[in-house]
């Protein structure tokens, strides 16, 4: 009698423990799914994370592009109307003599 009484009680453990692995891996394929569910959000939310990343830089250089194609010829025109009006126009002539005799009464005084 002493014999059976340890296989009864291996039996009902070993049943025990089937019922625990069980539950077990029904409680691990619950949680593999919800993280499942977790990390196609977090996959999800990057992605747009880096497609607004690339939008934001293309808002920054595409107006600086285009000043650098079109303000030049633009800017050219109003550059020269600034010019006429303070006399730097190209029409002045620089005549190396004259500057030397204006050093040369300055530095005689």
């Amino acid at each position: 009698m002493k014999k059976q009484l340890p296989e009864l009680v291996e039996e009902s453990t070993s049943t025990s423990s089937q019922e625990e692995i069980v539950d077990l891996m029904k409680k691990n394929i619950a949680w593999s799914e919800a993280v499942y569910n977790q990390n196609k959000k977090i996959q999800k939310t990057l992605r747009w994370m880096s497609t607004m990343g690339y939008v934001r830089v293309l808002i920054f250089l595409i107006p600086i592009i285009l000043g650098i194609i079109y303000l030049p010829p633009l800017l050219g025109g109003v550059w020269d109307q600034y010019q006429s009006i303070i006399g730097l126009g190209g029409n002045t002539s620089f005549d190396a003599d004259s500057v030397r005799s204006l050093i040369e009464q300055f530095s005689s005084n």
